[in-house]
């Protein structure tokens, strides 16, 4: 039987993939309600997002070096083999009842480093396997590898809790990583790396991409767009898992249902791009996906019941996938592949930069700062957002939206931005 290739065997690995994420998925949300109900506070979830966040943005430079170095599938199979050890390791403490915050937080920083070869690997892989017309159907469909997941493990996993328990969870998700691992080493993927000399260290590599993003001011002024987009995101994404289940009362099926209506939302900004490709003009599709996004933010804050719930959810998962989709196309067309492990981490590194302070620190503000003025339903805000922790979650995504809806406003007011595909990007001095 002859070994999948192009677009067929990057449909397969994708596939993988998704059945993969669907267990790791599942495994998450089952951690999340284990947190929750252990601890009662948003700091944690604060934490542990952080202590994955931090390691994948240190080591991201030197993995998009290392995967420009070397063989594509090897950087495809570490972060799902690492995955799967620790899912292992976290199942051994589960049962033996010795699972702890501390155990969860270093997990955490470890899967960041392996996590940091995932995204730049997977890139790398569409443009050396597929015709540069695919890449906007290619990212379409493997946005659908975050989105199907999504959809799938919270309501499966919110199902099963109180069946097969945590512990029976874990399990399924060690079985599923099994079929990433085989999809990748059954496909073709062509064997492209940058050739190695004793003059050029790890460290220049890893830099390189750096200079080349700043030495490119359309690339840099388009990073920017995400980078406020991130941050202003950053404050109330981290804890949405906290807030609905303080409106819901500990519920774990509305939970699981929200969480899925971002994968649905996904899926369906996945199998849009995957028929249509985006806007001709990709940056119209990127800057319009961004501005939809905040706009569900701003109904998220402003949601009281499911319905409103899942209403926000969907648009912020259908428009965050056209606006990946569309920028990912955008950067695989200028940028030729055999830099793009380097560019591409340097580039998702610049992004999510200032990630990391609203991620940080949304647990301790809402914990310590915003929970004493939502209390009760006497003032305004309660009466607004909903009381106590999930009436102050809620405003800070109302916030976030705003600000996230300002971003791309001025992305389509910037000449530089808008002209990012037309002319050919030359370094600057």
């Amino acid at each position: 039987m002859k070994r999948p290739e192009g677009f067929k065997g990057f449909s397969i690995m994708s596939i993988g993939q998704v059945i993969s994420l669907i267990g790791s998925s599942m495994t998450q949300f089952g951690i999340g309600i284990w947190i929750w109900q252990t601890t009662g506070n948003a700091t944690p979830f604060s934490i542990v997002a952080s202590l994955f966040f931090i390691p994948n943005l240190i080591f991201n430079p030197f993995a998009g070096a290392l995967v420009d170095r070397w063989p594509k599938k090897k950087a495809l199979i570490l972060p799902d083999l690492a995955a799967g050890i620790i899912t292992i390791l976290t199942l051994i403490l589960f049962k033996t009842n010795n699972l702890t915050l501390w155990f969860l937080y270093i997990a955490s920083f470890v899967s960041g480093i392996f996590n940091a070869f995932q995204w730049p690997a997977y890139s790398v892989t569409i443009s050396i396997m597929l015709k540069k017309e695919e890449y906007g159907r290619a990212n379409g469909l493997f946005s659908l590898t975050e989105s199907g997941p999504m959809v799938i493990a919270p309501i499966v996993a919110g199902a099963l809790l109180p069946i097969i328990k945590l512990d029976g969870i874990m399990i399924i998700d060690i079985i599923t990583f099994i079929f990433a691992v085989g999809a990748v080493l059954w496909v073709i993927i062509p064997d492209i790396r940058k050739e190695v000399t004793e003059k050029v260290s790890l460290f220049k590599d890893a830099i390189f991409g750096f200079l080349y993003i700043f030495k490119r001011k359309p690339l840099l002024y388009l990073l920017f767009i995400f980078l406020a987009v991130n941050f202003f995101s950053g404050f109330y994404t981290t804890l949405i898992a906290p807030m609905i289940l303080a409106k819901t009362n500990n519920n774990a099926v509305f939970l699981g249902m929200v969480e899925s209506s971002f994968g649905i939302g996904g899926i369906a900004g996945g199998i849009l791009m995957t028929a249509w490709g985006g806007a001709k003009k990709k940056v119209i599709s990127l800057l319009s996906g961004i501005l939809i996004s905040g706009i569900g933010a701003i109904i998220l804050g402003l949601s009281r019941g499911l319905i409103a719930f899942l209403i926000a959810c969907s648009i912020i998962g259908i428009s965050g996938v056209i606006a990946n989709a569309s920028s990912q196309a955008i950067w695989q067309f200028k940028v030729p592949p055999s830099l793009q492990g380097r560019v591409f981490s340097a580039r998702k590194v610049v992004a999510q930069l200032a990630g990391i302070i609203p991620m940080a620190s949304s647990g301790i503000i809402v914990d310590r700062f915003l929970t004493p003025a939502f209390f009760n339903n006497t003032t305004k805000l309660s009466s607004i957002f909903g009381q106590s922790k999930g009436g102050a979650i809620a405003l800070l995504a109302f916030v976030g939206g705003i600000f996230e809806v300002i971003v791309p406003i001025i992305g389509f007011l910037s000449p530089i931005i808008m002209k990012v595909e037309e002319e050919e990007i030359r370094p600057t001095a």
